[in-house]
This record gives C-alpha cells, structure tokens and sequence, in this order.
C-alpha cells in the first residue's frame, strides 16, 4: 500500500439497509449532488453560504426523494411554529441542511436545502434583537423602581 488510493473505502448511508434500496442516479440526481459538492467546496474555501430552491428545480418523479434517501439525516432537528411550521434538519453531511415550510394548512409551500454552518432561519434578526433589550431594559428599570 502506497498511498490512500490503495485503501477501500465503504460510505454507508445509515437510512439504506441495502444495496437494493438504493435510489436510481439520474442525471438530474447526479447535477444536484454535483452542486451540492461545488457549494461545500466554495463554503469550505470562502465560506460562501448558498441554498437552492427545490421547487424551482424541474425533477422527475422519485428524482426528490432519491436525493433526499441519498443525502440522509444527520443529528439535530429543529421544529419552528411561525405562519405554519418549519422543519429543518441537517442532513448525513455536515453543513447540508433540508429545510421544509409549511403552511397553516400543512401544505408544503418552500422547500430548500442550504449550504452553511446554521440556516439563515435559526438566526435572530438584528431588529428583534434590539426590541427585545428595549424590552430588558423596561422591564429592568421596572423592578428598580418597586424595589
């Protein structure tokens, strides 16, 4: 053994059992998990965040779950209730998140996968973050005054 080209190397996605539940590999799979790998390569050089609209792609039947089986999930998974709820999870590779919005009605209305440390989504608002030190502060000078 000369080099790391002479090792074999297994990945095993833990969502497939076996090789006979593999999804097909279309071409348009394939150019997905092409810019997916193009997006972490550029996250991991300049750490440019991107996401990409599932909705806007034009996959074929299967096509959306193959990608979805194929990427797997990883360990965190967060629930947001605002206008419908939000269910975002990071998938089997780290900094690749699926991130699904849902309606009042349960219908999927956004569907992205984001490529960063931590979705846009999670981060608190410069503004909302303001309203709530205003929000300390009175409450702050609240308790001064009755103490």
């Amino acid at each position: 053994m000369n080099d790391l080209s002479d090792i074999a190397i297994t990945v095993i996605n833990s969502d497939i059992q076996d090789q006979q539940e593999l999804p097909e590999i279309t071409e348009n799979v394939r150019a997905l998990l092409s810019e997916i790998y193009a997006m972490l390569t550029a996250f991991i050089k300049d750490s440019k965040t991107d996401i990409i609209d599932l909705h806007s792609l034009p996959l074929l039947a299967g096509e959306h779950d193959a990608i979805k089986t194929i990427l797997g999930r990883g360990e965190v998974k967060l629930s947001l209730d605002s206008l419908g709820t939000s269910t975002i999870y990071e998938t089997g590779l780290s900094g690749v998140w699926w991130i699904s919005h849902n309606n009042e009605n349960g219908d999927c209305i956004a569907e992205t996968i984001e490529i960063t440390t931590i979705p846009k989504i999670l981060e608190s608002q410069p503004a909302d973050i303001e309203i709530a030190q205003q929000a300390l502060k009175e409450q702050l000078e609240d308790w001064t005054e009755h103490t």
